[in-house]
């Protein structure tokens, strides 16, 4: 007689915050700093100069508190940045946007807002003879493609196919860090309310002209009104950096590059069965637009463009024509949305659907999109970040007692078990999440906001309001390349 044994369920972990304090909060290059500053303050009093010793200490104090104070996982100093650049931006009335031919911005084009509108729209043919836009940043030198993606799911899959799918998306993120000029894999999961347009449309190319009218008459009565639906859209953008003079001074050097890479690219998430294409320039201006726009006439005729691959609207007309923002809402066309960050990843050993119930459509919550933001590290990165994480973990334990030294030691815990995946060749990556929603007034976004924290919990994720940064937030949850991180207004040195 023999036993079949079912196969034990796979978890996943490694997902922590990885730690950046040296001592007392601050790195180990500020300590230095501080701890000669403090030096210098102790030996003046021994000599006697017991005012300027004072004066040292206070001033030593005063620098040090807002880097070991933590306001919703920043930095005293990034706190203050936050809220005197709102103040600012409020004084002067940069909150509010006006574009249009009315406006004066230049040429009297709805350009996206803040961050976005310096990009640039290329477009290439790659080896395949499949058209696909570029957008260009180039303040940053960097580059970004967009992919339509058809995702599976898991209905009527096994288990171990499930696993390997896993285990394929991990060593693509991996291999992403290792080119060295990836600086995100951004996948961006949105859901918007059905239309109806692609039934009409079907029922349209279904009675054609001359068929006889009762076999017209039988398919227009089997049309259904499924305006009820969701819709769900997955998309993938891909940020390069330019590493060479030729790629930073000439964009079409980057789009010969990017036209020999990318079926390689769609080729490689077949591995996870997913089904990839580049979006054209027009495709990615017209999703951008929706997204600013999503009164349902307007999703209808972009739904239509992109069926019939028409061009709807231009790259430099792709933003609001209208926007404003407060502490935690933004409005723009006519529309409000609320965007989240993630402020801690999900706890425990979750299994790979932890995060279904935030992905999945639900009808209180129509207008959504989850960003994942992926920014895998090149090898020399990687070790260099475990063994300053584990450094850094280390230094905390030695200086918590109590209830902190449990968290310091579970902390160690984390940061070894980083340290001996990386050195048996696991890649190490930057995580972090957006959520966005979007309703037709501020009331509707209040009352699904309680959702969406709802759902987070659901899934072991701690989300926070991106407070005073909701239009950036918001922007950068669209996955055009505007990577929040890189266009923070503190310092590195004084970040948390």
């Amino acid at each position: 007689m023999t036993t079949t044994e079912t196969p034990r369920r796979r978890t996943y972990g490694g997902l922590h915050e990885a730690p950046t304090t040296y001592l007392f909060g601050v790195s180990k290059k500020t300590f230095y700093v501080f701890a000669t500053g403090v030096g210098i303050g102790i030996l003046l009093m021994l000599f006697g100069f017991w005012l300027f010793g004072a004066v040292v200490l206070a001033l030593v104090l005063l620098a040090w508190a807002p880097l070991a104070i933590r306001f919703g996982g920043r930095s005293g100093y990034e706190y203050m940045s936050v809220l005197l650049g709102w103040r600012k931006q409020t004084r002067r009335g940069q909150h509010i946007l006006r574009a249009g031919t009315l406006s004066n911005q230049p040429g009297g084009r709805t350009r996206l807002p803040g961050i976005g509108a310096t990009t640039e729209m290329w477009w290439g043919i790659d080896k395949l003879g499949r058209r696909f836009g570029m957008i260009h940043m180039p303040a940053r030198h960097q580059y970004t493609i967009r992919l339509r993606c058809s995702v599976p799911g898991f209905a009527g899959v096994e288990q171990e196919q499930i696993d390997l799918d896993v285990a394929n998306w991990g060593e693509f993120v991996n291999v992403s860090g290792q080119t060295g000029d990836i600086e995100a894999v951004v996948t961006v999961v949105e859901t918007i309310p059905e239309t109806g347009a692609r039934q009409t449309s079907e029922i349209a190319r279904l009675c054609k002209p001359g068929a006889p009218e009762l076999a017209q008459a039988v398919v227009r009565e089997s049309q259904s009104d499924v305006r009820l639906g969701i819709q769900l859209h997955t998309y993938m953008a891909i940020t390069f950096r330019a590493t060479t003079d030729a790629k930073r001074k000439d964009p079409m050097a980057m789009i010969a590059d990017l036209a020999e890479r990318i079926p390689s690219i769609c080729q490689n998430l077949g591995t996870l069965r997913v089904q990839a294409v580049p979006m054209a320039d027009f495709e990615i201006a017209a999703v951008v637009r929706r997204a600013y726009d999503p009164r349902p006439d307007v999703e209808s005729a972009v739904e239509e463009s992109l069926r019939e691959g028409q061009p709807y609207v231009e790259w430099l007309d792709a933003g609001p024509v209208t926007a404003e923002e407060n502490k935690d809402t933004y409005f723009h066309e006519g529309a409000a949305s609320r965007t989240w960050v993630m402020n801690q990843p999900p706890s425990g050993a979750p299994t790979e659907r932890v995060l279904q119930h935030l992905l999945e459509g639900n009808g209180d919550v129509p207008r959504k999109r989850i960003t994942l933001i992926h920014r895998p590290m090149s090898p020399a990165d990687a070790a260099r970040a475990v063994e300053s994480g584990y450094l850094s973990a280390r230094g905390e334990l030695n200086t918590q007692r109590g209830v902190g030294s449990v968290r310091a030691e579970m902390k160690v815990a984390a940061a070894e078990r980083t340290r001996r995946e990386e050195a048996d060749g696991a890649g190490v990556t930057r995580v972090s999440m957006i959520v966005s929603i979007s309703a037709d007034s501020e009331a509707e976004v209040k009352s699904q906001s309680d959702i969406i924290n709802s759902l987070a919990s659901s899934c072991r994720l701690k989300v926070r309001i991106a407070w005073r940064h909701q239009a950036a937030a918001f922007l950068s949850g669209l996955g055009v390349g505007v990577l929040l991180q890189d266009h923070a207004s503190t310092a590195k040195t004084l970040q948390a």
